[in-house]
């Protein structure tokens, strides 16, 4: 059997421990991803960089089913564009027949994060889980 990422070293999982102001991202090769907290950094692409490359290298031999929480009490408006970046990654993965579920969960009290989940939902193909908690 080829072993993943056409013999290069085999994709290990990923713990971006978050902080007050950045995501926790908790990534498994056996397809759980999920970020969680908040993200107020300036620049995102740079704190979450090496998540991205991470997805990056996950959706070239990804598992056969995908299932991808947001748990995000807040982000601001460059993060909003790193969290399309990683949901277009994703839709390769289900363009080429894998299985992906978003799971968006947010409070109750929070219209800001229903709709901008909402939003992300009507704007990829993926299939999207609005989770009210």
């Amino acid at each position: 059997m080829e072993a993943r990422n056409h013999g290069q070293r085999p994709l290990d999982d990923y713990l971006l421990e978050g902080t007050d102001e950045t995501l926790t991202a908790d990534l498994r090769t056996a397809g759980a991803l999920s970020f969680t907290g908040v993200s107020l950094c300036v620049h995102p692409t740079e704190v979450y960089a090496a998540a991205l490359a991470w997805v990056r290298e996950y959706v070239k031999q990804p598992a056969s089913r995908t299932h991808v929480l947001f748990s995000i009490q807040y982000f601001n408006t460059s993060t909003s564009k790193v969290i399309l970046e990683i949901l277009q990654l994703l839709e390769g993965v289900q363009r080429r027949g894998g299985e992906v579920e978003v799971h968006w969960r947010y409070s109750a009290l929070d219209l800001d994060m229903e709709d901008a989940g909402r939003g992300y939902a009507e704007n990829t193909s993926l299939r999207f889980y609005m989770e009210q908690i």
